[in-house]
């Protein structure tokens, strides 16, 4: 007893001296430093605590990536007390660390092994490739350029692969998606209807975005996205997944939610002033009309979107609304915006003639713009995701890059059409949907590549094809005229 009660005492001792050290530690930097030190001291071992944290649990990582993904360029805004967009690939790096600690014992990388990986895989290898490019700006500019497109798509995919493999996984990403861009709405719509903070007017008239986010006295609502054109882009294609998912077989209580989300985020698209934009709706809901083998559905929506166009193109109604001033301005080929990208993509052709794997990697846009400024892929503008893609790799890397595309909507669209279960059914359909849009968007914008949209893009992807296997489990055994 005596020798239990000793042994007590020994512990409660160490126990003591454990917690004392710290404490004694912080006592003497902050009295060395003043609060300074102190806030430091504190903060070191919550930061330690939640690398830890990060460490164990490769979910936590995945996460961050969404949320830096979407508040990023928000932040940057406010504070550039860090490279707040360096995150994402800190947190993609953690991830894949503790999965790789975390599956170590039983390896089980079988959810890694399928095409969606292959050709992602093919394309990224494709990318490093382009280090060696004569034409290429350096290995930094590489590596800043690369990472949206190809390194965040790879890495994303294989995450997904790997964690997201339950129905509940789905569920949450949806769920984080959705919430994440009402946010974006909230945002938006305070924009638009109280006077900009100061970070916003330097957004506008410092850093010179006024020009084309004040259209006529009109703000166009970038909310805390990149700019107008992502913000638009983005919010189409979640108020284009809530609408599918609302009118699909889902319970009551998901149609009001994505109902009221569908509305919403249409809402910010609209406010948004994004001609581009158009095509995730126009694009999304014929893809929609032709995956949900309703033939009768796909008359009357073909009727309905003939409507809209005659609309737009032939009518003058509405006209007083900047909003659909704008978007009746895409409806027009003699439009100077639109004739200004024909002449760059002319130029882009004459210059990539002799340039089969194109002018590197970070040549052309904003990185061309900061590392080669006196090239002429940086002095011209791309615009355009495939014309950016064209101009950095080449004819070789845009018909690889296209046909990546191509499968996952020829697959992908195989995958949406022999789902049974109809909940699954209804989200898939959506993502599937979306992601159509977005990659039709992509010709007038950088939309792919772009956050929040790139991350959004890097799990809906391979959540499609899970969405297969799901299937599979509820339903008993493969479907049939599936390969």
């Amino acid at each position: 007893m005596l020798a239990r009660l000793q042994s007590l005492k020994n512990h409660d001792a160490a126990r003591l001296l454990f917690w004392a050290f710290p404490a004694l530690v912080v006592g003497i930097v902050v009295a060395r430093m003043g609060m300074l030190g102190g806030i430091v001291g504190i903060a070191l071992p919550l930061g330690v605590l939640f690398a830890g944290w990060l460490f164990a649990n490769p979910r936590v990582g995945y996460t961050g990536v969404i949320l830096v993904g979407f508040f990023a360029s928000g932040i940057g805004r406010y504070s550039d007390a860090l490279p707040w967009g360096l995150l994402a690939d800190i947190f993609l790096f953690v991830a894949w660390l503790a999965l790789i600690f975390k599956t170590q014992l039983k390896k089980d990388w079988k959810p890694l092994r399928n095409d969606v990986m292959g050709i992602a895989l093919i394309w990224y290898l494709f990318v490093v490739f382009e280090i060696v490019n004569p034409e290429s700006n350096g290995i930094v500019c590489w590596f800043y350029a690369m990472r949206a497109v190809g390194f965040y798509q790879l890495g994303l995919f294989g995450l997904t692969f790997m964690l997201l493999r339950t129905e509940r996984d789905f569920d949450w990403f949806m769920n984080i998606m959705v919430g994440l861009s009402l946010f974006g709405t909230a945002w938006g719509i305070k924009q638009m209807v109280l006077p900009l903070d100061w970070a916003e007017e330097k957004f506008l008239y410092v850093d010179g975005h006024a020009f084309t986010h004040m259209l006529a006295g009109v703000l166009r609502v970038f909310s805390f996205y990149s700019d107008a054109g992502q913000f638009g882009a983005s919010q189409a294609m979640v108020a284009l997944v809530c609408g599918i998912v609302a009118v699909g077989k889902v319970s009551p209580g998901q149609k009001i939610f994505y109902g009221i989300a569908a509305v919403a985020t249409f809402v910010g698209f609209a406010v948004s002033g994004t001609r581009g934009a158009l095509a995730v709706p126009a694009v999304g809901f014929i893809t929609y009309l032709v995956v949900s083998r309703n033939f009768k559905l796909l008359t009357i929506g073909m009727i309905a979107i003939g409507g809209v166009f005659y609309f737009l193109k032939y009518t003058k109604g509405l006209q007083g609304v900047e909003q659909v001033r704008r978007m009746r301005t895409a409806m027009n080929p003699e439009d100077a915006s639109f004739q200004v990208r024909l002449r760059n993509q002319i130029t882009f052709g004459n210059y990539l003639r002799t340039r089969p794997i194109g002018g590197g990697i970070g040549a052309a846009g904003f990185w061309g713009s900061r590392f080669a400024p006196y090239k002429l892929l940086a002095r011209t503008a791309t615009d355009s995701y495939y014309v950016k893609v064209w101009a950095e790799t080449g004819i070789v890397g845009i018909c690889l890059h296209l046909y990546m595309f191509g499968f996952f909507v020829g697959k992908g669209g195989n995958v949406v059409w022999h789902l049974r279960d109809p909940v699954l059914r209804a989200k898939a359909s959506g993502l599937f949907c979306g992601m159509c849009g977005i990659m039709m968007a992509s010709y007038g914008n950088q939309v792919f590549s772009q956050m929040p949209t790139g991350v959004i893009m890097g799990i809906a992807i391979p959540l499609i094809f899970i969405a297969r296997d799901l299937d599979d489990k509820k339903k008993g055994g493969r479907r049939e005229g599936d390969g």
